[in-house]
């Protein structure tokens, strides 16, 4: 079990700083996927593997929904960023790793002393690395991916506190319509301005 969750932490952190310096919708969803399987590794410390696998479920079918919304849109094109951006961000991300190894053996002593140390970095990893992704982007899809890793460390979290069927049912919920708004506003955003067409006919 402690070589399962190691691996699962050693993934998350991987696969945030990918989405986290990445623009390539490509890797952020590839990035995404392996993020929901680390965060059911951990889950299942905690709950039982038929109700974890649930959020895995969830979790592909989300990442199903934005992969294939972007790779729908014939206007989506890879962003050419300079190197100091792609710098800037992942100097950011080892900040903030940095600070979930200091803070984290003081938080679980005082804070979450029921919870196993690799839970709560794990945890607190996706919820730092999303709200830096956050800060840092403006683009629909990354900000849908971000909210639901953000998503995806509270239930790491909250599932090593407690077994709540209810909960896990509405966080699927959540998570879904997240994963739908999300896609609703980037096929809005990927159409052509009528407006604008109808000034070039004319």
């Amino acid at each position: 079990m402690e070589v399962m969750s190691t691996f699962a932490f050693v993934l998350i952190v991987i696969t945030a700083m990918a989405i986290l310096i990445f623009r390539d919708w490509r890797i952020n969803a590839g990035a995404l996927a392996l993020q929901y399987l680390a965060a059911f590794a951990l889950v299942t410390l905690s709950w039982p593997i038929g109700l974890a696998i649930v959020k895995l479920i969830t979790g592909w079918m989300a990442t199903a929904a934005i992969a294939l919304t972007c790779l729908r849109q014939k206007n989506t094109k890879d962003s050419i960023e300079s190197g100091a951006s792609l710098v800037f961000r992942g100097l950011s991300g080892l900040l903030i790793i940095l600070l979930i190894f200091i803070l984290t053996p003081t938080l679980q002593a005082r804070v979450f002393p029921q919870v196993d140390l690799l839970i709560l970095q794990g945890g607190l990893m996706l919820v730092g690395m999303s709200l830096m992704q956050l800060g840092t982007n403006s683009e629909h899809y990354l900000v849908v991916i971000s909210l639901l890793s953000f998503l995806a460390g509270f239930e790491v979290i909250h599932a090593a506190l407690e077994l709540s069927m209810l909960l896990a049912g509405l966080m699927v919920v959540v998570n879904l319509g997240l994963a739908l708004v999300g896609v609703y506003f980037m096929i809005r955003v990927g159409e052509p301005d009528e407006s604008s067409e109808d000034e070039a006919l004319a």
